[in-house]
């Protein structure tokens, strides 16, 4: 369990420092950020004509989200499962809705799908270690 730990601490140190970067510089210049991404991207599908609110979700959700989720990490936080599993879910959900707003896929939308889906199962096997799996819950009142 430990080196899942370590495992979930190194994946919540990535994310949300780049996180952080891709959403700040999304913030400070929504039409043209500094990433090689264009508005024309949004155009067709997306509910969005600037980089402002998936910025704004980016820099909130995944760069603040897993920097506190480190904290809770290393605070040994009891319903850390939790936190990591949302932030897991989250990241998944993000990645396949940006790949239908785009209509392309390519390795960077596959590599984090993996990292989202590693950080939830992380997340679920630290909830079930300690007790707190939805499934243990309900084994534990009909015992």
């Amino acid at each position: 369990m430990k080196l899942l730990r370590i495992i979930l601490l190194l994946i919540n140190f990535i994310i949300g420092l780049g996180a952080l970067a891709g959403g700040y510089a999304c913030l400070i210049d929504p039409v043209t950020p500094p990433l090689g991404a264009t508005t024309e991207m949004l155009q067709g599908g997306s509910p969005f004509s600037t980089f402002l609110i998936p910025g704004i979700v980016l820099f909130g959700l995944f760069g603040v989200g897993n920097l506190l989720c480190s904290i809770f990490l290393l605070k040994q936080y009891n319903y850390l499962g939790y936190v990591a599993g949302l932030l897991g879910g989250s990241m998944i959900v993000w990645i396949v809705v940006q790949v239908l707003i785009i209509k392309t896929v390519v390795f960077l939308h596959v590599l984090f799908f993996a990292i989202g889906a590693t950080q939830g199962l992380i997340g679920l096997a630290l909830l079930y270690k300690d007790g707190l799996f939805p499934w243990n819950l309900i084994k534990d009142r009909r015992s």
